[in-house]
């Protein structure tokens, strides 16, 4: 009875798990195949050349600079989309009236879609009609061409920009926090609270620690989020200027799609991957040895 239960799960599940396979798993073993050839789309399979292109892409320098723009924007992901919602979340958490309301005003923001944000971000600095040269104006000071300097491109998208990002998807990973922290037992804080521990106590012995694998897989996420990032820099500056914001994804687009290099520009995103599967799994071992 067990056995015929068992293949009949299998049964219903056939259809997706082919589904999966077909247009997950494929795609990604195929692209890695790809990568270890010169290939052109017009004469498949192209050139077997082994680890020519990985070779290559450790000695490009845009590639160098583009894996530099990633890690910067994860580790700012770090303070702003990854650790707000979560103090966010404590502080609501603790209110004990329009809870709801709350709520529902940090959510908001996750349900715009992130292209017309960031479109809308990008006329802020528009040199001609945008905001931040109205305001400048207004205060009888020069113009700037935000957007066409290395240096104030910096401030006015690389930084902000992030908050576009942490403010599309802090909405989601608030409510995520919130569920999490509701789910904690009251038991423990009553014990706690008769143990007389105060509000730090409670936080740093027992919220933190209980909901640790909402933060590890929220830190997952977040993660994978920042190593795909593509609309911002593509809408906003293309990459630019001079590269200073352009993203892995971004600069693998460009090589194929502008370029033709299409084996290459899977190979820049083979080592994008290789890099989210390592921090994973770091991440995962971390969650594993705090738990003992």
């Amino acid at each position: 009875m067990k056995k015929r239960r068992w293949n009949s799960g299998w049964l219903f599940l056939l259809p997706a798990l082919i589904a999966f396979i077909m247009f997950k798993y494929y795609p990604i073993l195929s692209g890695i195949t790809i990568s270890f050839f010169r290939y052109q789309i017009m004469k498949p399979p192209g050139v077997f050349i082994g680890f020519g292109n990985y070779i290559r892409a450790f000695r490009d320098p845009y590639v160098l600079n583009a894996l530099k723009n990633n890690l910067e924007f994860w580790a700012i992901m770090l303070i702003l989309n990854f650790w707000v919602p979560l103090v966010l979340a404590i502080m609501v958490n603790e209110v004990k009236k329009f809870k709801g309301l709350i709520r529902t005003l940090f959510y908001i923001p996750a349900i715009l879609p992130s292209v017309v944000v960031t479109v809308l971000w990008k006329y802020i600095w528009q040199p001609d009609y945008g905001l931040a040269n109205y305001i400048l104006g207004q205060a009888g000071l020069p113009h700037q061409l935000w957007l066409n300097s290395t240096f104030l491109v910096k401030w006015c998208m690389r930084y902000p920009y992030l908050f576009i990002f942490a403010g599309l998807s802090a909405g989601m990973d608030f409510i995520i926090y919130l569920a999490s922290l509701n789910n904690v037992p009251k038991e423990l804080y009553e014990s706690a609270q008769i143990d007389g521990a105060g509000f730090w106590s409670k936080l740093f012995s027992l919220t933190l620690p209980t909901i640790r694998p909402t933060i590890s897989m929220l830190l997952i996420t977040n993660t994978i989020a920042i190593f795909n990032l593509f609309d911002e820099p593509k809408i906003m500056t293309g990459g630019g200027p001079a590269k200073s914001t352009e993203t892995l994804v971004l600069y693998a687009f460009d090589k194929a799609y502008t370029g033709g290099e299409y084996s290459y520009a899977i190979t820049i995103t083979t080592i994008a991957f290789v890099i989210v599967f390592l921090l994973t799994i770091l991440q995962m071992r971390m969650q594993k040895r705090a738990n003992r």
